[in-house]
């Protein structure tokens, strides 16, 4: 099964992945060492073809993933009425990131990228009303004392669920949702190391969903 899934996503994929190459036989290579002159082509290709991969794997039969209408990978299946809604991320703040391999540096446990500024540059852009000046200064690296951007009001009014007492004016932080490839921004009070959001994950049955995807991703860079 999944090497005939894995045939059927060749044509598809960019060079999102660290060192491959799609040869016009469809079979994949590694390719040189210079991932650092890859990475910003590897991002800009991403945008498009994240997704388009992740829907080969399911069109090509992955099985497992719930309910397929809801475009958060990890929600599929999961009863999210019975989770407070400060912990479910909005849809339009959801963030495809690049899948590099497991165990590269700044990755997560799967192999997605950890990119802050990655992350909050794709947001900007999909939502520039949404920053503030001082956010968006922050974003684009014009504030030497901070990377991170900040739940200020004008955050608040767009995603009005952020507005909530206790946690209005916190650091926000990109949190890959059950610990796979897409990620939304949170207040950093709900995302204390591997509690807060990570434990309401876990429980719900969300963490983890993303891993079928990996492993083949995986499996498709090593080939």
């Amino acid at each position: 099964m999944i090497e005939n899934t894995l045939a059927k996503v060749a044509d598809s994929v960019s060079p999102i992945f660290k060192g491959v190459e799609i040869l016009p036989d469809g079979s994949v290579v590694r390719s040189g060492t210079n991932y650092s002159g890859k990475f910003q082509e590897a991002h800009d290709a991403s945008k498009a073809s994240i997704q388009s991969r992740i829907s080969n794997l399911e069109s090509g039969g992955v099985k497992g993933t719930g309910d397929i209408d809801n475009p958060i990978r990890t929600y599929r299946g999961v009863e999210l009425q019975n989770i407070d809604p400060v912990y479910i991320a909005d849809q339009r703040t959801v963030v495809e990131m690049p899948f590099v391999g497991k165990g590269e540096k700044y990755t997560n446990a799967e192999g997605w990228r950890r990119d802050l500024k990655y992350f909050w540059s794709e947001l900007l852009d999909r939502h520039p009303e949404a920053f503030s000046p001082n956010n968006r200064a922050i974003i684009e690296g014009r504030n030497p004392f901070t990377d991170s951007p900040v739940k200020d009001k004008v955050f608040r009014e767009y995603f009005s669920q952020y507005d909530v007492k206790g946690v209005r004016g916190d650091k926000l932080v990109h949190h890959h949702i059950g610990g796979g490839g897409q990620a939304f921004p949170v207040p950093q009070k709900l995302h204390p190391g591997s509690g807060g959001i990570h434990n309401i994950e876990k429980e719900a049955g969300i963490w983890g969903k993303d891993k079928i995807y990996s492993e083949l991703l995986q499996k498709l860079i090593k080939e």
